[in-house]
């Protein structure tokens, strides 16, 4: 069976998108409340709002006073009177009006795409301040969602909605006040419909709210599949699971059609049965006042003619301002999701007294440090040892043992749960986080490579270093080689971000960066461990360079890259099992020594 690709095609009014017209409407949790805290947010940004609420009910005033205009030209023929003055003014009235809303409008997207770049600042300065815990428990595209999803629908509603709203409030008073004036009657009349209108917008969305919530999810649930499906498509094509993946996206994409189906349907009633009361209001007035005028209530045929068609406009505003609201709730959500962001922890600040780390010499001291990245499990038990300045430590063990989580914790990444990480005498803590990281030069186990040139990729932690120097670093790194092959040498653009160089390509220029930026510590997590055995040789030649006269902490699973290591410690559930020099843990004929004759096919 084919499968059906679904779509929620949003209606489209006076150029905006109505959610409540077939879109999603996500409600929010406390919608005065985040008013409250986006108002705050903006401030010093909203320069302008107050001549745009003065446009909005200018804006107004053609749909206020030209029904009346019109009803007086109609009097005004019926008498014999001349209209050319009337004329002329309802003529001024439509251009001005054209002018006001250009002027509305104009100072809206600048007002609104203002306070749209201050709250993508605000948020982007706080997602990097944000602990590496917080990436490790969400999902990339949903914090790029938030950045880009969230903050659009916050800029049409300040763009778009929030000058509809106004101009449709001052547009209801207004009529309301002129049909008062014309006839209290048939006014009271037009309110039954005004009152049909939201009964029946309650009753339909009280519905609809329950179906575009599901909706939602299942679409959710659907874009997961697609990017999984998509970001592993080489492995399910290795395995051989198209078919499995297929019936898996079918099966949530019929789902999300099913829902969205009755979501559209049952929001598809509401416009044409309020089309069909406005209809019936329209009829009621033109007989009500035909009778008055026949009875001799009336006695002005303009009236009439006047009444009728404000009539027509009373009750749309309602509709618009219905939907409308649904938008405004959908950004008043999107607010709330930037808001859970920033209310994040972000990494502790440096306490007031915190040292200045200048001329680190690599003393490194763990005491009995304990840590977990959930707190019901702890990954590190009770790990203590300690690292004189310059020695080469080598850290192995078995997958998921905590060797990473011992670097995680050395970086500052996270900060251990109990006990002490010393360097040279103060707590971790007791430094500034930044002169801190500037002592470690860090090559991790993932890769990361920017969308800019291979040179700037290697000089990432050293913008000012020379050509020379870049140079220099790829080639204790062995990455010369591949880099002047490439089309434009070191100037090469890494478009999709490295992902047009093979994973070991992208390991030798990370450790270019580590080599350039010329620590006192260095952290090498898996260096090896993307590359041919040939590569690897040259890695290892340039690591004992690089890592001379620096205290260093090498993870590795090939043992045969850390034998000349000063210590190699063994970590195996979370505690230290094994420590000592490559011959020392041989003799001892351990653990380390059974996963060397493993790796090297070498008898003890």
């Amino acid at each position: 069976m084919a499968s059906k690709i679904t779509s929620v095609p949003p209606a489209s009014i006076s150029g905006i998108s109505r959610p409540g017209r077939g879109g999603v409407v996500v409600k929010p949790k406390d919608m005065k409340g985040t008013l409250r805290r986006l108002w705050q947010l903006t401030k010093g940004q909203r320069r302008g709002l107050g001549w745009v609420l003065l446009l909005s009910a200018l804006a107004s005033a053609a749909s206020i006073f030209s029904p009346y205009l019109t009803g007086r030209i109609v009097t005004m023929i019926v008498g014999g009177d001349a209209i050319t003055f009337v004329l002329l003014v309802l003529a001024g009235l439509y251009v001005g009006d054209w002018l006001i809303r250009f002027l509305q409008q104009y100072l809206t997207a600048s007002i609104g795409q203002r306070i749209i770049l201050y709250i993508r600042k605000v948020l982007f300065d706080h997602i990097k301040k944000l602990p590496l815990a917080f990436f490790d428990r969400r999902q990339h595209g949903e914090l790029m969602s938030r950045l880009t999803n969230d903050v659009d629908n916050i800029s049409i509603t300040i763009s778009n909605s929030l000058t509809l709203l106004l101009r449709y409030i001052f547009t209801i008073v207004g009529i309301f006040a002129m049909m008062l004036c014309l006839s209290p009657f048939l006014t009271l009349v037009s309110l039954a419909a005004v009152a049909l209108i939201l009964l029946l917008t309650r009753t339909v969305t009280k519905r609809t709210k329950k179906l575009f919530s599901e909706q939602q999810k299942d679409l959710g649930a659907l874009n997961g599949q697609v990017e999984e499906s998509i970001s592993g498509l080489s492995i399910v094509k290795a395995f051989c699971r198209e078919k499995q993946m297929e019936e898996a996206f079918e099966e949530k994409n019929d789902k999300l059609c099913s829902i969205s189906t009755k979501a559209l349907i049952w929001s598809g009633y509401l416009m044409p049965l309020m089309n069909v009361i406005n209809n019936l209001c329209y009829v009621a007035i033109a007989v009500f006042s035909g009778m008055l005028f026949i009875n001799g209530s009336i006695s002005d045929i303009g009236l009439v003619t006047s009444f009728l068609l404000y009539v027509r406009q009373f009750t749309r505003p309602f509709v618009e301002i219905a939907n409308i609201y649904n938008s405004f709730q959908t950004a008043v959500a999107g607010a709330e999701r930037v808001f859970e962001i920033l209310d994040e922890q972000t990494e502790p600040e440096d306490r007031p007294d915190a040292l200045e780390l200048k001329n680190p010499h690599g003393d490194i001291v763990l005491n009995h440090v304990r840590f977990g990245y959930n707190p019901d499990k702890a990954v590190l038990k009770d790990i203590s040892m300690s690292i004189p300045a310059g020695m080469k430590v080598a850290i192995v063990g078995p997958t998921g043992s905590g060797k990473t989580t011992i670097i995680n914790l050395l970086a500052r990444f996270y900060d251990v749960s109990d006990g002490e990480i010393l360097l040279d005498g103060h707590d971790l803590r007791d430094y500034k986080m930044k002169s801190l990281r500037e002592a470690f030069g860090v090559v991790l186990q993932d890769t990361a490579m920017f969308a800019e040139s291979v040179r700037d990729n290697i000089c990432y932690g050293h913008a000012q270093a020379s050509m020379e120097q870049i140079r220099e670093a790829a080639r204790i790194a062995g990455a010369d080689g591949f880099i002047e092959r490439l089309p434009n040498g070191y100037d090469t653009i890494l478009e999709q971000g490295g992902d047009e160089l093979s994973q070991g390509e992208r390991q030798l220029l990370t450790i270019a960066r580590a080599v350039l930026a010329n620590a006192p510590i260095m952290i090498l997590d898996e260096a090896t461990s993307s590359v041919d055995t040939v590569t690897e040789q040259k890695i290892r030649k340039a690591m004992l360079k690089m890592c001379e006269g620096r205290t260093s902490f090498i993870i590795a699973h090939r043992l045969s890259t850390i034998r000349d290591s000063d210590r190699i410690i063994l970590i195996e559930d979370g505690a230290i099992a094994e420590q000592g020099t490559h011959d020392e843990l041989m003799k001892l004929h351990g653990k380390y020594a059974m996963m060397y004759q493993t790796q090297s096919g070498k008898a003890l």
